[in-house]
């Protein structure tokens, strides 16, 4: 009795076995009259409905209507999606984006090869639209959105054209943590430093007018001019014996470091405490003699100017531009420098000049310009203020 009741719950396990394997692992297999019967309800997706007539017609390949039926569906697709994508192309191609965008997601998914040209394009039209909201975001002085989208954009070349309004933000940003360095013991280079970041970008953050202004009132409280009789304190001999020792060190070092240009811009200085020091004398004809006969010794120079020009440092700026255009067997770049030494004169007069008595570039500095284009020289505009743009502009017309 024990032994009869397992041996029939298994015969009732094994009865059920083929009910589950045929519930499992066999479904119907549609007739080729079934699937163009579904065909028909699929005008919403024609790949698929292509498909069911198509596998119609294999199932039954002695039926001429379905074979015709599957034949005339698919060609009519494809000269649709062909159709379809000629527009998307031509749209994108006249910088249509919404158009082009449009037309691609007509495009089946049936053929792999238009259906992937057609993914081709609606990817550079994301990436385009992404593009297009950078500058618009650089524009409207919303730095967090122009990383944010720069960084969804897959395109290397327009990533790469998304990178310069980066550069553009780390550039205007580093304006501002430098003018916040020098507000306390250089008032003025902090307001120079804050006016390149207003003209890199009018509508960025921070209020920078209001800090400028904040700057200057707080410098003509300041220096307030002293009475007509008093005069101004004299340095002693040896507070500038001093600085010219610290200056002369500084130079030694930067030569060290194969920096030349700093170097040169040190003994300068000295030269100004002391006319008649021999020391920096010397060692400023031995270095402009060295930059005149080494092309690396010339392009740090040039670098070291540019550099100087975007921290606002004209003096200096204009000072190793000369240099470099004096020796024209080593300047293998006189556009770039012709474009920067125009360009230092103008942003030094324009800071030093009142905006009402402001009278406009001068005849050196548009001579420059001229030779800068004559060099077929073009600068990156998006690093380049728009009031030096315009004097730019105007100079090739």
């Amino acid at each position: 009795m024990s032994l009869l009741r397992p041996i029939c719950i298994f015969c009732l396990i094994l009865s059920a076995v083929p009910l589950l394997a045929q519930s499992s692992d066999q479904k119907p297999k549609l007739s080729a009259k079934d699937l163009v019967d579904r065909a028909k309800s699929e005008d919403n997706d024609r790949a698929k409905q292509v498909q069911d007539l198509c596998d119609a017609a294999q199932l039954e390949p002695n039926n001429k209507k379905y074979a015709d039926t599957c034949n005339s569906n698919r060609t009519g697709l494809n000269h649709d999606d062909t159709a379809w994508l000629a527009s998307a192309l031509a749209a994108y191609k006249s910088h249509d984006l919404d158009r082009a965008e449009s037309m691609a997601k007509l495009v089946s998914g049936y053929d792999p090869k238009l259906s992937g040209n057609a993914k081709l394009i609606l990817d550079r039209v994301r990436d385009e639209k992404l593009l297009n909201q950078v500058k618009a975001a650089w524009a409207g002085g919303d730095f967090k959105s122009v990383g944010s989208l720069a960084q969804a954009i897959a395109n290397p070349d327009l990533k790469a054209a998304a990178n310069v309004y980066i550069n553009n933000v780390s550039l205007y940003n580093g304006y501002v943590d430098q003018a916040g360095k020098l507000q306390k013991g250089s008032p003025q280079q902090a307001i120079d430093q804050l006016t390149m970041a207003q003209k890199l970008n009018p509508n960025g953050p921070g209020n920078l007018a209001a800090k400028i202004a904040e700057l200057q009132n707080a410098m003509m409280t300041k220096n307030t001019p002293p009475p007509a009789t008093s005069k101004q304190p004299v340095e002693s001999s040896a507070d500038i014996a001093k600085k010219v020792s610290k200056l002369l060190g500084d130079a030694r070092d930067a030569e060290k470091q194969g920096n030349s240009p700093d170097a040169l811009n040190d003994y300068a200085k000295v030269l100004k405490l002391q006319p008649g020091n021999q020391d920096a004398q010397s060692n400023t004809e031995r270095l402009e003699k060295a930059i005149k006969s080494d092309p690396t010794a010339a392009m740090n120079e040039l670098k070291s100017a540019i550099r100087y020009f975007y921290q606002a440092q004209f003096d200096d700026a204009r000072r190793a531009l000369m240099d470099y255009l004096e020796s024209p067997q080593t300047a293998q770049n006189p556009g770039v420098a012709d474009f920067y030494l125009g360009a230092t004169m103008i942003e030094r007069s324009i800071l030093r000049t009142p905006r009402a008595q402001w009278q406009g570039p001068s005849l050196d500095a548009l001579a420059a310009f001229k030779a800068a284009r004559k060099a077929n020289y073009s600068p990156v505009r998006e690093y380049i203020s728009p009031a030096l743009l315009k004097i730019w502009d105007s100079t090739g017309q």
